[in-house]
């Protein structure tokens, strides 16, 4: 070796190693293992394969939507939050009151606009809180009805003359009881998470959880009357109390008729089914023209403070609500997708659709969406858990529709923060 070289080999020794670029580190929180785990882990791994300086650190799922916003919220005082979390649909509003989100916009303003993106027309306003994008839907999930088609012909239906409304579903769903002791002939998911189903009949024929200001409750309503004496007329029609983990197991191995449940359970039926028996869906029933259904589901929003990891988490954000993932996490679970590009690209999920008609189901009730409702005020966890003890009464036959209502209606407004005066 030359002096020169051995001088400049000595310098750069003393100098260290030549630098290595810091790798981003993402913290991500989801719940539903069974439903989201091997889709979660692949959409991660394709991500991190086209962006080599961003790791994805999934954290170990959590049960539900509840739980995943409970840690945001403790995360508040404790520290540890997640860079990225997936929040329930029904939890934006929660997430934009206590500030838990950091607001999407400014991250597409120079990469056309949210349209350039090709997410179905009405999937925004659901991550949407005050003009801030503060949430991006991940997977939509809808209620239609599940049915087991040899059983419903025995009892003497037909899928072309299908009833159109829940009286003469729960009858033909006594029929159904009827061929056997050990049959069930009509579930309805009445135990759902933050009271999605009960909202589905509430908005499906017309009405609202909240007063038409926003304040107060709105379904002590015709609207919400009905959806209640339904819930009776469901008992009186020999309806059991059975949760929808009872309901799903039940359903597949062919001793349920009909099933209104989430749309998101196709998959795992097909699956458990297979050709037991023949299995179809049809849309959820609404009474209403105007008639509005929740959208289910979960959203991502980024949720760290750092400026830098908030970049790389729009990064993930974007692809994971992309085509492709969108196309993965469709054909997986079940659930629907957001991205309208997915559905139209011949590629991804062109046919899928078409091939799986039972999945196509809830797709075509894509035009209905509207947000699933959360309760404002430190009370917002608690009151979905408070209107769900009233409806486990009526599903029990322990109490009647129209009692339930009022101390309902009182119950609510009690938990309620005081309406804001107008101005």
């Amino acid at each position: 070796m030359t002096r020169i070289a051995c001088v400049g080999a000595i310098a750069l020794s003393l100098l260290g190693p030549a630098p290595v670029h810091a790798e981003t580190v993402l913290d991500v929180s989801y719940a539903l293992p069974s439903s989201y785990k091997p889709t979660q882990e692949e959409i991660a791994k394709r991500f991190e394969v086209g962006h080599p300086g961003v790791r994805i650190n999934l954290r170990a799922p959590l049960a539900t939507y509840d739980d995943v916003v409970n840690e945001l919220l403790k995360s508040r005082l404790t520290g540890g939050a997640p860079d990225v979390s997936f929040v329930g649909m029904n939890h934006i509003s929660l997430i934009a009151e206590r500030g838990l989100a950091v607001p999407l916009d400014r991250f597409v303003e120079d990469q056309g606009g949210w349209r350039a993106l090709g997410y179905y027309p009405p999937i925004l306003s659901l991550g949407s809180v005050a003009g801030q994008q503060l949430g991006i839907p991940f997977a939509i999930s809808l209620p239609v009805l599940h049915v087991n088609v040899d059983l419903m012909r025995r009892a003497g239906g037909s899928m072309e003359a299908f009833p159109s409304n829940w009286e003469g579903i729960a009858e033909l769903g006594e029929k159904i009881s009827a061929l056997d002791p050990k049959l069930t002939g009509f579930t309805f998911q009445y135990d759902s998470w933050g009271n999605w189903t009960l909202q589905a009949l509430i908005q499906g024929a017309g009405g609202r959880m909240d007063g038409l200001d926003g304040c107060g409750v709105g379904f002590d309503s015709p609207e919400g009357r009905r959806a209640l004496e339904a819930f009776q007329l469901f008992h009186e029609k020999g309806m059991p109390a059975m949760s929808w983990q009872q309901v799903l197991q039940a359903f597949s191995s062919g001793t349920i008729g009909i099933s209104a449940a989430s749309g998101a359970s196709v998959v795992r039926n097909e699956e458990q089914i297979k050709a037991a028996f023949q299995y179809r869906t049809l849309p959820f029933p609404m009474t209403s023209p105007s008639g509005k259904l929740p959208a289910g589901g979960t959203m991502l929003t980024v949720t760290t403070p750092d400026p830098q990891k908030q970049k790389a988490a729009w990064e993930y954000v974007k692809f994971a609500t992309g085509p492709e993932a969108q196309a993965l996490m469709a054909r997986n679970t079940g659930y629907l997708p957001v991205s309208q590009r997915a559905v139209d690209d011949p590629a991804l999920l062109g046919s899928f659709y078409k091939n799986h008609p039972n999945q196509a189901t809830a797709l075509a009730q894509m035009g209905k969406l509207a947000s699933w409702y959360m309760w404002p005020g430190p009370n917002g966890l608690k009151i979905p858990s408070v209107i769900q003890d009233y409806v486990d009464a009526i599903v029990a036959g322990k109490a009647g529709a129209g009692e339930t209502m009022t101390k309902l209606g009182a119950a609510v407004t009690a938990l309620l923060p005081p309406c804001k005066a107008a101005k």
